[in-house]
């Protein structure tokens, strides 16, 4: 319970571990990043690794701003600490995700 509250209170630590994990393996990473791919396995849209540095960890930062933002009124409780904790967690599971079938296509080719 001590856990989630303070991953709850201090949930922008998911778009800073985020942003560590890209800048450790930025070098490694192709100039054009694949972030979406066909059901066939074609790559469909890529971004510089410039900008898959920074969107998701962005994207992690204004969702804990939109989530203090509305808890603001209601209060926080272990709902919202929750809700805050699976949706960071699932963005950083997705950074990973990308990373690494990036990165194995790095080594492949």
């Amino acid at each position: 319970m001590r856990a989630i509250n303070f991953l709850g209170k201090n949930n922008w630590l998911f778009a800073v571990l985020t942003f560590i994990i890209n800048i450790i393996f930025y070098k490694a990473l192709p100039e054009n990043v694949a972030i979406q791919w066909h059901f066939d396995g074609s790559i469909s849209n890529t971004v510089s690794k410039m900008t898959f540095v920074f969107i998701l960890p962005l994207i992690q930062l204004l969702f804990y701003g939109y989530v203090r933002l509305k808890t603001k009124s209601i209060g926080e409780t272990l709902y919202t600490y929750l809700y805050a904790i699976f949706v960071n967690l699932l963005m950083l599971i997705v950074d990973v995700i990308i990373l690494i079938i990036n990165l194995k296509s790095v080594l492949k080719g």
